[in-house]
């Protein structure tokens, strides 16, 4: 399901302060296909990253989705486990209780618009989160390094 730039970044501006892994998809050679860096903010196009030591605004756009993929680095909610479980239902309010999750980080089921079909879709659902580790990410980089350079010699 295609979302528009705004029901992107309304779901984005849920996980400020979480990891975001930025895919290039232009492929040159001498960058880094797989970065990932915090999320810091957003405006009506653009997330801002705190990545390698510097704030970048990345462009969310149609445009920037030929260029780039972001997706957030969440834990599923079966990574739940008593003692938050535990926390979130002694909140002074249950509708406290997925605002709770979404700060720990967990992907939470969205809600877009009425009828929207995104509805009541996990942020993973929507192709928007992931639930690999940062470092899990970041190894992608070497393990395609690795298999695109092995070459094979049929005799």
């Amino acid at each position: 399901m295609k979302l528009s730039t705004k029901e992107t970044l309304e779901i984005f501006a849920r996980y400020i302060g979480k990891h975001v892994w930025i895919e290039d998809l232009r492929g040159l050679n001498n960058e880094l296909t797989h970065q990932c860096g915090l999320l810091k903010g957003l405006k009506e196009d653009a997330i801002l990253i705190s990545y390698a030591s510097r704030l970048l605004w990345m462009p969310v756009n149609d445009e920037a989705t030929a260029l780039y993929r972001y997706k957030l680095l969440l834990h599923p909610l079966s990574r739940l486990t008593e003692d938050i479980m535990a926390t979130a239902n002694s909140l002074p309010a249950s509708g406290f209780i997925s605002q709770y999750y979404v700060r720990l980080g967990f992907d939470m089921p969205v809600f877009i618009a009425p009828d929207h079909p995104g509805n009541c879709k996990t942020v993973a659902e929507l192709d928007l989160a992931d639930y690999r580790s940062p470092r899990e990410i970041l190894e992608l980089n070497y393990s395609e390094a690795a298999s695109t350079s092995q070459t094979s010699i049929i005799l």
